[in-house]
């Protein structure tokens, strides 16, 4: 996978960290922890569209909600969306200073109900001491009685005088004790979107969410903040700012703007301070008025719009009448065209960076939301799309954002693989107390957490692995039956084809369609790669069946490998095992060995090679198709031949399945 160089957490400005989702739908209380690139895995309704949703609630000012949106409708808490964006730029931490901790910045979103004007507000998270909190609820004669409380317990503090000077005392003592304080939302609305104070936040980080499936009552005009639009004026707008022109445009506006509008060269702004106080003065005496002139937001210049029809069989219609799977492809084929925006050109590039310079400190970060990009798609096009998506991630857009975050549910095992292990996050409902819905929960892994799964199965010293260095061990694993294991309920790990063939066989046989129950039998292209796959799967709460040989007739065989995989499941060392257990399985040879033994090498023998004639194909093909394999048991079964050992081993897993 082609990063240009850069890795997932190499950023070059905000991004967000982490999100975290409090009463939303399925979600009771739960983080996501983001990336560069964030893919979402897991079953149908685990929560994956919920994330998504809420991010896309928290950049909507006015989003819209019904009691549906309340965790197990329960309205009487307030939905709650707390953003943390890490990565600031020093403009960015001066401007939010006040919220600013350890180098991130936290924004909470409340939505209560019912929905209404003042139902949504926006909170800075700054430390605070909740000690603290009785005093700034209080109010009137209550204001000295609860300060006086805190006095009891802080004898530094001292004598109240008046509301405002014990809320600043307070605040000094905060900021002079972080360690005893917590982030808790600040009193009023923050500055953050538009309609919302003066909208800071907005000039830094924007939302797009395309949805995985559009509602053409809303976008059938193609109008102004529909999915289309929004995507095709990022488009426009990273095409035009590759010209000289118009960044030569944007700079002369810009600056001819702030010429004019220099306050110190205003005269009628620096009379009106001294116009405001004497008018205040005629109502309040010793009172007066101070103005302080903000610099303003940059100019933005309008971009042209585009009324778009897609053509079909020659002829032309609204993009809106277009069938769903050319509507997606539309889409992808405009995110692609932003990627490409990314690659600099060589010509003027040195001139254009030096104008931009000033210019693209303007653009926001851009967080794209995509609900199951491989809609509609056909698989080659899915690897295309999923290197589109990467390639985004790892950069800017010219004209369009500083830096893109790209966060996508899929369920499409094109979208998610080992290299993107530290990107993964896989979502599961977990039971909660009895007469509540399940809720949703995160887990996730890393490439270091692997590495020491792997480290002490080894035997090895602390630090003696890494991420780094177990990343070249993970190559042999990047394949698309290990990639169906991030979506399975259960992930059955075997050395190869054959065994895969003989798991899938004997549960046909016996009636158990493994992959309906959400099992996935994956060969993992040798024994040397059991422990990596078990680990992973493992770490990222995915149920795991590990199967292996022991080996114990062969002249290369080493009993190291089959100390590591015990060490791994915690099991006493041996050389040779053999035995079958609620989460792993081991044969004193190979599984061939043990089904032969069971229901007869001969009978085995004679039935392969009679399929292998009806089939025309090899041995060594056909012990490898899962279909034979349970041609020959069930053909075994009518001579009462049955392999207790596999049964038994089909049992568990099912069992493991279902607990």
């Amino acid at each position: 996978m082609d990063t240009g160089g850069r890795k997932f957490d190499e950023v070059a400005t905000v991004i967000v960290k982490s999100v975290r989702v409090q009463n939303f739908r399925s979600i009771r209380d739960e983080t996501l922890p983001c990336k560069l690139l964030t893919v979402l895995v897991g079953p149908n309704g685990s929560g994956k569209s919920s994330f998504l949703h809420a991010l896309d609630a928290f950049y909507e000012v006015s989003a819209k909600y019904t009691d549906e949106d309340f965790y197990a409708r329960q309205t009487s808490q307030p939905i709650s969306i707390t953003m943390t964006f890490t990565n600031l730029i020093e403009e960015e931490k001066k401007l939010f200073q006040k919220y600013v901790e350890g180098g991130e910045l936290a924004v909470k979103k409340m939505m209560e109900w019912p929905p209404g004007k003042s139902s949504q507000k926006y909170h800075g998270m700054r430390l605070q001491n909740p000690e603290f909190d009785s005093f700034r609820r209080a109010t009137g004669g209550n204001l000295r009685v609860e300060y006086n409380k805190l006095r009891g317990g802080y004898p530094e503090l001292p004598s109240y005088t008046n509301q405002n000077e014990a809320n600043e005392v307070l605040k000094n003592w905060e900021e002079s004790h972080p360690e005893q304080c917590s982030r808790q939302p600040d009193e009023g609305q923050f500055f953050g979107f538009k309609e919302v104070g003066e909208a800071h936040l907005e000039r830094y980080t924007r939302f797009l969410l395309i949805p995985a499936v559009r509602d053409a009552s809303e976008d059938a005009a193609e109008g102004r903040g529909t999915v289309i639009s929004n995507i095709m004026d990022l488009v426009v707008r990273s095409t035009l700012a590759q010209r000289q022109d118009m960044r030569e445009l944007q700079e002369d506006m810009q600056k001819r703007y702030d010429e004019i509008m220099d306050p110190e060269k205003l005269v009628e702004l620096q009379s009106l301070e001294l116009d405001l106080s004497k008018t205040l003065q005629m109502y309040v005496p010793d009172a007066a008025v101070r103005l302080t002139w903000l610099k303003g937001d940059g100019i933005e210049i309008p971009m042209p719009r585009a009324d778009t029809k897609l053509v079909e069989d020659e002829y032309p219609s609204s993009v809106s009448h277009a069938g769903h799977g050319v509507q997606r492809a539309f889409i992808l084929t405009m995110l692609q065209h932003l990627a490409h925006a990314q690659a600099p050109r060589t010509e003027g590039v040195a001139e254009a960076q030096n104008i931009e310079g000033k210019l693209m400190l303007k653009m926001p970060n851009l967080i794209l939301g995509i609900e199951e990009p491989e809609l509609y798609q056909h698989p080659n096009r899915q690897r295309h799309l999923s290197k589109i998506l990467l390639q985004l991630a790892m950069g800017s857009v010219k004209g369009v954002a500083e830096q893109t975050q790209i966060i996508y549910s899929t369920h499409s095992p094109l979208f998610v693989d080992v290299e993107k292990l530290d990107c993964v996050r896989a979502l599961r409902k977990m039971s909660r107390a009895q007469g509540e819905p399940k809720q949703t929960k995160v887990f996730y892994t890393t490439r270091d957490d692997v590495a020491k799964i792997i480290e002490k199965a080894d035997g090895k010293p602390e630090d003696t692995y890494t991420g780094k260095t177990l990343s070249p061990r993970l190559q042999t694993l990047m394949t698309p039956w290990m990639n169906e294991g991030f979506f399975a309920d259960v992930a059955v790990l075997v050395e190869g084809e054959e065994d895969r063939a003989i798991i899938l066989g004997i549960a046909n046989a016996a009636g158990h369609n493994l992959e309906s129950l959400g099992i996935s039998v994956i060969p993992c292209m040798g024994k040397g790669n059991l422990d990596k796959a078990t680990a992973i799967f493992s770490s990222l709460q995915i149920k795991v069946y590990t199967i292996w040989d022991s080996d114990c007739e062969k002249k290369d065989a080493k009993a190291e490998d089959n100390h590591r995989l015990l060490r791994l499941h915690n099991e006493p060392i041996e050389d040779w095992p053999e035995k079958v257990t609620g989460n792993f399985a081991c044969f004193k040879k190979n599984m061939t060995s043990t089904l032969c033994d069971e229901i007869g090498e001969d009978f085995y023998n004679d039935a392969l090679g009679a399929l292998c004639g009806q089939l025309g194909l090899k041995k060594d093909d056909t012990c490898k198709n899962p279909t034979v394999i349970e041609e020959i048991i069930k053909e075994a079964q009518k001579q009462n031949r049955v392999s207790k050992t596999l049964n038994n081993i089909i049992t568990h897993i099912i069992d493991l399945r279902n607990d």
